[in-house]
């Protein structure tokens, strides 16, 4: 295990054990940016936000349809249809099938029916 790389004046580094690496260098529990910012510290993942590659995040699930969030999915879905984005054939499938849905709710929207979501 590396020893923390915090600068501590005329000492040189901190050198203590165990670390956890981060983008300055490896750090012990008292120098990490959260502590040193003051701020509680992350759980011990590999992941960042709204992107899981452990499997263990508490909003993961192993059914998620696409590996974008929700909010990009609309835009990516009409590139991906209309054939200015590349894509797999099954991905083009799922992105024709998206904007064939979008377009019956804002059609459903414009007459003034409910939606299903209600």
């Amino acid at each position: 295990m590396d020893p923390c790389r915090y600068p501590n004046g005329a000492t040189g580094n901190c050198g203590a054990t165990p670390t956890r690496r981060y983008l300055p260098g490896h750090r012990c529990a008292d120098h990490t940016p959260a502590a040193l910012a003051g701020l509680p510290e992350p759980p011990e993942t590999a992941c960042p936000p709204r992107r899981c590659y452990c499997g263990q995040c508490e909003w993961w699930t192993p059914y998620n349809r696409f590996d974008v969030p929700s909010d990009t999915w609309t835009t990516d879905a009409r590139a991906i249809a209309s054939g200015k984005r590349r894509a797999s054939p099954e991905m083009r499938a799922a992105a024709m099938a998206e904007v064939a849905e979008q377009r019956e709710r804002r059609a459903r929207l414009r007459k003034g029916g409910a939606t299903p979501d209600q």
